[in-house]
């Protein structure tokens, strides 16, 4: 059976994680490094420190008072929180870059932030603990299909295709087509970049969150992140609530949901623009 790995030779090429991420997560990781550091490392990369200070200062993330420094911005912020804002702007300035490949990079990173603004709003009305993390897991969650479709542009329409026509989940005829599904190689991925096992799994099993061995509620959320449009006047029939229940959610509001994503979209689209990106709502 076919696997991932052909892609990920590919994905090293097509991807790289610029050098200010790297140093950013070592320090992170360094037992022995403090904030101090942290901002010392940060501050290397100005445009990074613009918009970790933009975002500290955003309603994005429930800042009511100003903050002026790049200190406060690391200390309010915290270092998941860096991770994740430093992973997600470095992303952004990755997908500017790929102005040569054939394929729709804008209307990608439009719905990817959508996913990210959904299953943040998910993690709010479950009252799940720092539910700011869930963001960066659904602005994640489809790069998988970013790369399969550039790899294999003819082969992704065709499973396309097949979901348009027969109404069956666009990952099954991944399966029989590719030998693996977008979250299957998205996970790969991510894990070749020793990205937080929390988001890798949340990725791994959002098709299956039932059968995660970790993380179950995280992958559940991606789940619904990838199924459920603000944009349009009713969700569609694609969620199994039997999946929720055995992935430990028993019910939230749609609704609620849809609407706090509408609000949070177009601040998270400020915080992370690509030129020429289209406004979905």
């Amino acid at each position: 059976m076919p696997n991932t790995q052909d892609y990920l030779v590919d994905v090293a090429e097509l991807i790289t994680l610029p050098d200010i991420y790297i140093a950013i997560k070592e320090t992170i990781e360094d037992p022995e490094s403090d904030m101090k550091e942290l901002t010392g490392v940060i501050s290397i990369d100005p445009a990074i420190t613009t918009r970790l200070l933009k975002m500290a200062n955003s309603p994005f993330y429930g800042q009511v008072a100003d903050i002026d420094s790049l200190n406060r911005a690391v200390s309010l912020l915290g270092t998941k929180t860096i991770h994740d804002t430093v992973l997600a702007i470095t992303l952004s300035h990755v997908f500017q870059s790929m102005v040569g490949v054939n394929f729709d990079v804008p209307s990608f990173w439009q719905d990817s932030i959508m996913r990210g603004v959904i299953a943040k709003s998910c993690a709010k009305e479950l009252n799940i603990h720092d539910p700011d993390r869930l963001f960066i897991l659904g602005l994640l969650s489809n790069i998988g299909h970013m790369v399969m479709g550039i790899r294999d542009p003819i082969l992704m329409q065709k499973v396309m295709t097949q979901h348009q026509k027969t109404g069956y989940p666009l990952h099954l005829f991944e399966r029989s087509t590719f030998g693996f599904d977008f979250a299957e190689l998205g996970a790969d991925i991510l894990e070749g970049w020793s990205i937080p096992n929390s988001i890798i799994s949340g990725i791994r099993y959002q098709n299956c969150p039932e059968i995660a061995p970790e993380f179950k509620q995280e992958a559940a959320i991606v789940y619904c992140a990838g199924r459920l449009r603000p944009d349009e006047d009713e969700f569609p029939n694609m969620i199994d609530d039997e999946t929720l229940i055995q992935s430990n959610i028993d019910h939230f509001d749609y609704d609620h949901v849809r609407n706090e994503a509408k609000d949070l979209y177009i601040e998270a689209l400020s915080l992370l623009p690509i030129p020429q990106l289209k406004i979905a709502v």
